[in-house]
């Protein structure tokens, strides 16, 4: 994809930043099925950096859903400062607040998208490590 096709195409800064709120949005209703909506069909998904990949929306899909079943539910992300955005490249820090788990817990996240020519997430790849692990007190 050359840079005039990305201009060409759906991948605009406000349309990426969007796609990042309906994705924070849906992790907070638990809605496995709107969040695989926003990737493209053969997306893939590594979460964390280093497992391995989930393709596919189904594949997407079930991964979230087994998420939401182990935390009770949606988990509250909250962004930590602005989307960056490079043509169809994208990142973005965030907190993963998972109150409702048997024992509550926060994870802080790197999450990186690259999106397709209609704006669909084409890869979306988190990183976080035991160390961005912290226990929350009831």
């Amino acid at each position: 994809m050359t840079a005039k096709d990305v201009e060409a195409s759906r991948v605009v800064p406000e349309h990426i930043r969007s796609v990042f709120v309906r994705y924070a949005a849906t992790l907070q209703a638990g809605d496995a099925e709107g969040i695989a909506a926003l990737f493209a069909p053969g997306a893939v998904l590594q979460d964390p950096i280093g497992t391995p990949p989930y393709v596919g929306r189904e594949a997407i899909r079930s991964f979230f859903q087994a998420g939401f079943n182990d935390t009770g539910g949606g988990i509250r992300f909250e962004p930590e400062g602005e989307v960056r955005i490079s043509g169809e490249h994208a990142a973005c820090a965030f907190v993963a607040i998972c109150e409702e788990a048997t024992e509550p817990f926060e994870v802080s996240t790197i999450d990186f998208a690259r999106f397709d020519a209609e704006g669909l997430i084409g890869s979306w790849t988190a990183i976080w490590g035991p160390e961005n692990f912290r226990r929350l007190k009831r």
